[in-house]
């Protein structure tokens, strides 16, 4: 029988950290993505290589999410004996970190947009079209 004995505890799984990456990971992506189209936005007069620069480093970081879940999820398997819980609890932390610097960014990038649209805004000077900045932060954007 393989069930959990008698004072014995279920301890952290490859799979665990495996999901809460990847569920981190997603529901990040999803807020990003539905942002776009519900979330404020920003017209500016000129296209920003800084928003821009913003918006990769979101997405890179939202990636690393991803990529800590698979790290930890493979690595565990991988191993001949198995990986300690605290490594895969440390690979569930860096996941959360990930996504919370990325909504963290992201909240930067809203401000930078925020201050470069309250610029006055002169048709015959500006872009055309007009660069929309649309803001996509996180539950960790506080």
């Amino acid at each position: 029988m393989n069930g959990i004995k008698a004072g014995q505890h279920a301890g952290v799984r490859p799979w665990h950290a495996f999901a809460c990456g990847s569920m981190l990971g997603l529901a990040a992506l999803y807020e990003r993505v539905r942002g776009l189209r519900d979330g404020r936005q920003y017209v500016l007069c000129h296209s920003s290589s800084t928003l821009d620069h913003v918006t990769v480093v979101a997405l890179v970081l939202v990636a690393g999410a991803f990529l800590a879940a698979v790290v930890g999820g493979v690595t565990a398997v991988m191993r001949e004996k198995p990986s300690p819980p605290a490594f895969l609890v440390a690979c569930m932390v860096a996941a959360l970190a990930f996504v919370v610097a990325a909504d963290r960014v992201d909240a930067g990038g809203e401000r930078r947009a925020a201050q470069l649209a309250s610029a006055p805004f002169d048709e015959a000077l500006c872009d055309y079209p007009a660069p929309v900045y649309s803001a996509t932060p996180g539950w960790f954007s506080w």
